[in-house]
């Protein structure tokens, strides 16, 4: 699985965990393992802004995906998207939630594929 990360936020997460947890929820969804995604962390005025460009809802959130190319059949090989996390919201979630950076990763590996239904 081609999965690359970019932490361009502030915070220090355990990037390793991240792919691993994408990796694994790619595999479970049967997406070929030469197919790439791309994971970026963020900060929350980061976010923020994506948030309102893309959703046009205000304030940060923990996690966004943008959708490429969804593969057809398992053997397709495609580029899935991108994944934009920010790690400062997410652990603000997990406070409340119980919800990790590596979690919105999976949800937004998740998410990616079921936006081609």
């Amino acid at each position: 699985m081609g999965i690359e990360l970019t932490n361009n936020s502030k915070e220090i997460c355990d990037e390793g965990e991240i792919i691993k947890v994408a990796t694994f929820a790619l595999e479970k969804m049967g997406i070929h393992p030469d197919s790439e995604l791309s994971i970026t962390l963020v900060d929350e005025e980061e976010i923020e802004k994506l948030h309102v460009q893309w959703m046009d809802l205000p304030g940060p959130t923990d996690v966004l995906s943008f959708p490429m190319d969804m593969p057809e059949t398992k053997s397709d090989v495609v580029t899935l998207g991108d994944i934009v996390i920010a790690p400062a919201v997410a652990a603000q979630q997990a406070a409340s939630q119980a919800v990790s950076a590596a979690a919105s990763a999976r949800a937004g590996a998740c998410f990616l594929f079921w936006c081609r239904t």
